[in-house]
């Protein structure tokens, strides 16, 4: 059993820590949080006396206890690569929430400093592990859609209007290109896992109703294989996702996280739906499970790091205007 820290006991964090424990008992037999770390201890007082956390604000004395193998960083963005390099002198693996930075000069030393350690660095990239996107990589993977020609998606939410002064999602550095962040870099990871790197981007994002940040994002995309895609995320409409691929021989659409459908050349289209899925828990499952030596974690580091580049290409691309951007 991997006992971990949460750094950040905040809305997301908590769903992290909710997902394998209830009460402080674990769900399962590879990973249980016993300590959380506060910018605010007081807000999170209750939660973490509910969920059996030794709680404060400080990071080092986290990292200084032997009892923990590892840190969950729920945090802002900007944090992450100081965070990382510091777990990873302490020897404690680390699970990041997306995005693994803001740079590809951060990532990749955040990375080399784990690698350095001997320490696991997961990015907390979920819906690679729903079912509904196995299904759809398996497709993929089998040539059952043929040469893949293009792929898009959206990925969209309420949050813009809830944000508020002080709310650090809501600061233009925390969040450029709006919601690329926090929705769009999910989609770049989920094109990669099944598209293969990305070499250039033109992208726009601006704002049109009243929030703190861009409320609207869309890019264009060319992969190195040659083929092409397309995605939009909007932090101001109804939540929503979807992901489509595109090949010679059909085409294949998830929609939402557990709908499937499919059409072919030949035939009508089918639609598969998935049971339900805890893709946080499975996320934070394999974490530990990679952590312990057994089965790497799915989303490797260098698929991790050309997301973090596909990101940053998106964001250089909407400051100029949509001017193309190559990813070296």
């Amino acid at each position: 059993m991997l006992n971990a820290a949460i750094v950040g006991p905040g809305r997301w964090g908590r769903v992290l820590v909710d997902s394998v424990q209830q009460t402080g008992v674990p769900k399962g037999e590879h990973i249980r949080f016993t300590r959380a770390v506060a910018r605010s201890p007081d807000k999170a007082a209750a939660y973490a006396a509910a969920q059996k956390l030794a709680l404060g604000e400080d990071y080092a004395a986290a990292l200084a206890d032997p009892e923990i193998g590892a840190v969950v960083l729920a945090t802002p963005h900007s944090q992450h690569r100081a965070q990382i390099e510091q777990a990873a002198a302490a020897g404690k693996h680390v699970f990041c929430e997306k995005p693994l930075t803001l740079s590809r000069a951060d990532a990749e030393a955040a990375l080399a400093a784990c690698e350095a350690a001997g320490v696991i660095l997961a990015v907390g990239h979920n819906r690679r592990f729903l079912p509904a996107m196995h299904a759809l990589k398996w497709m993929v993977d089998r040539g059952e859609l043929g040469r893949i020609l293009h792929i898009e998606g959206n990925h969209s939410a309420a949050s813009g209007p809830r944000y508020r002064p002080g709310m650090w999602r809501a600061e233009a550095a925390e969040s450029p290109a709006g919601g690329m962040t926090g929705l769009g870099i999910h989609l770049l990871d989920a094109m990669i896992d099944l598209c293969g790197p990305i070499a250039g981007v033109r992208a726009m994002s601006l704002r049109q109703v009243a929030v703190e940040v861009d409320d609207t994002t869309f890019a264009t995309l060319g992969f190195a294989s040659g083929m092409t895609g397309y995605l939009s995320t909007l932090t101001a409409t109804a939540p929503h996702w979807r992901l489509q691929v595109f090949g010679s021989r059909g085409w294949a659409h998830m929609l939402g996280h557990d709908t499937l459908e499919v059409g072919l050349m030949e035939g009508a289209p089918q639609t598969k739906r998935f049971d339900p899925f805890d893709a946080e828990r499975a996320e934070l499952d394999a974490f530990a499970i990679a952590a312990g030596g057994g089965t790497p974690y799915p989303v490797s580091a260098a698929e991790a790091i050309q997301g973090v580049a596909a990101l940053e290409a998106v964001v250089r691309s909407a400051e100029q205007d949509g001017a193309e951007v190559e990813i070296g």
